[in-house]
């Protein structure tokens, strides 16, 4: 039996032919009357099919329509021949019009919309858009109408998106989102708020994009944290229903890259991996290809962060052969193969944008690891792909992204990067100075761009930028043009260009763009030598930076390769060296660099939780020194390229001190790793460590000591900097004297210059809950294993003696829910846990051990609450006894300041390293004995506690303990409130 589809289909073509048919024995007028008619009475109704920005389709009224015109229209819109679908749409739209239906003719001119803007024609799609809109206005709101008009916004939010107009995008899917609710469309809604979230993430709301889509995929987290259990649950639930769609994967995909970006990169990876496998099920080869080039990008991040802990000695190979399949236990090299397989599966799509995007996200790595045969390859391809595609806000990027990645391959051929240099040259890959490609093979010359070359490309984005009216591009594409002209060479036309971008910014309150270019203004004044005019340029970054600081993950776009280390952390240091350039003393100067590396402190917390962690009212430290007794004194140390930066507050006294000391950052830090590596082992002898600590000592104390003796200070607080931050200042070793730093001064580090509610603990009642862990743990699914802490029993029984209100959970008793059961029944002002830890560069891999599980330092702060109102307890000391610091990891003391900050605790006493676990009973049993017994009658603060502690393990004279080494006394620090 024939098909009522075929026949329609047959008698369109008999039409057609008739039509051309130069016979003159066909009555063409009449036979084509006939044969209308007759399609016109097999005209039947036509369903609706659903709109889906991420994967456009076609929308169709279910009404009485021009057949031949609906159906030819969709047929050329699916397969792609979008030139002819918008002519059709056109002629439907007229039809619709000459028949007064007006429904359907929105319907048709939102199609021919939604299909200009596949062709790049951006002005005939706003006007079709807009008519369409009017159109509906004047319709009665009819559930068909509604549902007609929500669709419609939704293609309207796409347009608005596609031009670069991410706010307004997000404010027209809001409106659709509210008729979906209305009229009780779920599926749509949902598709809806994958929609929105799209649009926040190009406004730099990441957090809020998570949130949406969690909602959206009925996913429970904790925090934004996502089990590997709850993915797994979905996935049997979609299948179980058999609602797998192209949905689910859109929106897995988005979320897994909102993860990557606010820094939950485990659970970024376990979400793409889900959004592929449901892409593979489906078949669903433009989604799937996709979902390769996110999880592509999460693997790079990954390898990344591996990279600055490993030292990768040996040449990295790539082949379109590798798999992207995630793996346990990655190195930082596997992890990069595995991105490049991702690519490699990527580029294979259907869809150009993302094959464009996976080429330039393979570029990128292969720059960053100097695969330079891989890119004679590939970089050919990359610009006539490019020129394919239609302008649009995402085709404007991509050539950004091609120009910052051509930066980035000429500063690997060439990495000689000046100070003065555009901040672009900034942004490249982080493994770029650790990796030495010992191969032979090299870029042809040909390919080697020139900066003329890369000024053309930027060129065109800005061309493009101002055809779509696109400010926010426009102003990206002006930023980099001047950077390209600042490495040419023209300076005049760079500042031109750049003050040009930054008045385009200012003209729509964008300071994530804002701050880069003012950064750039900065260093062309410099070299121009204006002074004044480089110190306002700077101003404004740090103020633009400031104002980005409860959301600093604004700054990140993901089209243009980011990270903190590279692109923001330098704005701040380079502040402070214009500041505090040959050797000025002046007030003014001096507090505002003091201000500027605060601020570069908490920044660095912020980017490290990917989230404004400090919340609270805290107090001046300054106004505490000068309060406090003993005498204290504030001392900040800033790393320089060239020079370390000492700024000293004494008691008293408002006149800041200002000391220089000539050492370079070089120098610096080869030092201090070497006394790193001393101190953590425990064969090392004091006087290897003291050679190595009177080295630092004379860089950093020897300068202020006639200050701090003349004042009689007896408490020093450190605000570090860089590498300083991993060792120890008590082991800094004065040989004049032949003492050490804890013999001079009770010391404690701070993260800044406030302090939480700073108060001596004299004047606080003392509860305590102490808990440890003395036997070994495995967790097979963390793969970490901990050895037996024989002494912790008898650590908790000194404690015990010493502060007779407290509550005891030891082994089986201390588990994470137990623990947090007991803090929120009662208001513990100290909290001391014994137990193993690490603090990493990584948040991910920063926590403590229970008897069941790992505590994760982000769920750390919602541990340490109490009741359902979720306040924070008023913890005056949390003590973490058994932890210990990543080896070789420059980032992770981040980690235990980030503890001491998120857990909302006054003061946190931790270790460097894992040490002795007798030794840690006998050192943490001495510091409470001077904490309680004498601190009524003597008023002794916790870090003259600390410091009584650490001397009595010092001056210990049992020969068979050698706990005089400072491998046993020296990796314990205070951080925050010394009082």
């Amino acid at each position: 039996m024939l098909k009522l589809s075929n026949l329609v289909q047959r008698l369109q073509n008999l039409v057609k032919k008739l039509y051309t048919s130069r016979s003159p024995t066909v009555n063409k007028p009449r036979s084509l009357i006939l044969l209308l008619i007759l399609l016109f009475v097999l005209s039947f109704t036509i369903p609706l099919v659903a709109h889906q920005v991420s994967a456009s389709t076609v929308i169709v009224q279910t009404q009485q329509n021009p057949l031949q015109l609906v159906e030819q229209a969709k047929k050329l819109y699916t397969t792609g021949q979008f030139e002819q679908a918008a002519l059709i749409w056109q002629q439907t739209a007229e039809a619709f019009a000459a028949q007064g239906d007006k429904l359907n003719q929105a319907m048709a001119l939102s199609n021919l919309s939604l299909t200009q803007q596949q062709l790049g024609k951006w002005t005939e799609a706003e006007q079709a858009i807009a008519t369409s809109l009017q159109l509906l206005e004047t319709q009665e709101q009819t559930p068909t109408q509604r549902r007609i008009q929500a669709q419609t916004l939704d293609i309207q939010g796409e347009l608005e998106l596609a031009m670069g107009r991410s706010q307004l995008a997000l404010k027209t899917w809001q409106q659709a989102a509210d008729i979906y609710k209305d009229i009780g469309d779920k599926q749509s809604f949902t598709q809806n708020q994958i929609n929105q979230a799209q649009a926040m993430q190009e406004s730099g709301l990441y957090r809020r994009a998570c949130e949406t889509l969690l909602a959206a995929l009925e996913i429970e987290h904790q925090d934004l944290n996502i089990s590997e259990q709850k993915l797994q649950n979905l996935s049997a639930k979609l299948a179980t229903t058999g609602k797998l769609a192209s949905l689910q994967v859109i929106g897995l995909r988005s979320l897994g890259d909102v993860l990557r970006v606010i820094g939950n990169r485990k659970d970024s990876e376990l979400v793409l991996a889900e959004s592929v496998k449901l892409a593979q099920q489906l078949g669903d080869t433009q989604n799937l290809a996709a979902s390769y080039l996110s999880l592509g990008n999460t693997f790079l991040t990954l390898g990344n962060q591996k990279a600055q802990t490993e030292k990768i000695t040996t040449p990295i190979t790539f082949t379109s052969s590798q798999n992207c399949i995630a793996q346990a236990n990655n190195t930082a090299v596997e992890l990069y193969q595995q991105a490049a397989g991702c690519y490699h599966q990527a580029e294979l799509s259907p869809d150009a944008n993302t094959s464009t995007k996976a080429q330039l996200s393979l570029l990128s790595l292969l720059i960053q690891t100097q695969q330079w045969a891989d890119i004679s390859t590939l970089l050919p391809k990359i610009q006539p792909q490019l020129n394919k595609l239609p302008i649009s806000h995402k085709a404007i990027y991509a050539q950004i992204n091609l120009a910052q990645n051509l930066i980035c391959l000429k500063s690997a051929i060439n990495p000689q990067v000046s100070q003065l240099s555009s901040p672009l040259l900034q942004q490249c890959g982080v493994t770029q100075k650790k990796i030495t490609n010992t191969g032979d093979n090299t870029l042809p010359p040909s390919l080697m761009p020139a900066w003329e070359d890369v000024a053309k490309i930027v060129t065109t984005a800005r061309n493009h930028a101002q055809i779509l009216q696109d400010k926010q591009a426009e102003a990206y594409a002006l930023g980099y043009l001047g950077g390209v002209y600042q490495e040419i060479g023209d300076i005049t036309n760079a500042q031109r260009l750049t003050e040009q971008a930054l008045r385009l910014a200012s003209s729509f309150n964008a300071p994530d763009i804002a701050y880069r270019w003012q950064w750039q203004l900065g260093r062309l004044r410099r070299i121009q030598n204006n002074q004044q005019g480089a110190v306002s340029a700077y101003t404004g970054a740090f103020e633009t930076l400031k104002s980005l600081r409860q959301d600093l993950t604004a700054v990140i776009n993901p089209e243009v390769q980011y990270t903190f280390r590279d692109s923001v952390a330098p704005v701040y240091r380079e502040f402070v060296d214009l500041l505090l350039q040959g050797n000025n003393s002046q007030q003014k100067n001096l507090k505002q660099a003091r201000d500027v590396i605060e601020a570069l402190q908490l920044a660095e917390l912020d980017d490290y939780f990917r989230d404004a962690c400090i919340q609270a009212k805290p107090q001046q430290i300054d106004q505490v020194v000068d309060k406090a007794t003993p005498k204290a004194a504030v001392l900040y140390a800033i790393t320089l390229p060239e020079r370390l930066e000492l700024i000293l507050k004494l008691p008293g006294q408002e006149k800041l001190e200002h000391y220089t000391t000539t050492v370079t950052q070089e120098e610096l830090e080869k030092n201090l790793q070497q006394l790193i590596d001393r101190l953590n082992d425990k064969t090392s002898f004091a006087y290897e460590i003291q050679a190595l600590s009177q080295q630092t000592y004379d860089w950093l104390i020897q300068p202020i000591q006639p200050k701090l003796a003349k004042n009689q200070v007896k408490t020093l607080v450190f605000v570090l900097d860089g590498m300083l931050r991993n060792i120890p200042m008590s082991v800094l070793y004065d040989r004049p004297s032949q003492e050490y730093l804890v013999q001079k001064y009770a010391l404690v580090l701070t993260p800044g210059l406030q302090l939480i509610n700073p108060r001596p603990l004299a004047n606080v009642p003392l509860k305590a809950i102490i808990a440890g862990i003395s036997k070994e743990l495995n967790f097979t699914y963390e793969n970490e294993y901990f050895h037996n802490l024989d002494f912790v029993p008898n650590e908790l029984g000194e404690i015990e003696k010493e502060i007779q209100n407290h509550e005891r959970l030891l082994d089986q008793d201390f588990m994470k829910n137990t623990l947090q059961q007991h803090l929120a029944t009662a208001n513990f002002t100290i909290v001391h846990l014994a137990t193993h830890g690490e603090f990493n560069s990584d948040p991910e891999k920063t926590f403590i051990a229970t008897w069941d599980r790992l505590i994760k330092i982000k769920d750390l702060d919602s541990l340490l609450r109490a009741g359902k109102r979720n306040q924070p307890i008023s913890i005056e000391l949390l003590v973490l006894s058994a932890c210990e610091t990543a080896t070789g990891d420059s980032r992770a003391t981040l980690g235990l300041a980030g503890v001491a900050v998120r857990a909302g605790a006054r003061s946190t006493l931790a270790s460097l390293w894992s040490v002795n676990d007798e030794s840690t009973s006998e050192l943490m049993g001495e510091f409470y004995r001077e904490l309680v017994h004498t601190n009524g009658r003597k008023n002794m603060s916790k870090a003259e506690a600390l410091q009584q502690a650490q001397l009595a393990l010092l001056n210990n004279s049992d020969p068979n303990k050698q706990w005089e080494r400072p491998y046993y006394w020296a990796p314990f620090v205070l951080v925050g409130n010394w009082l």
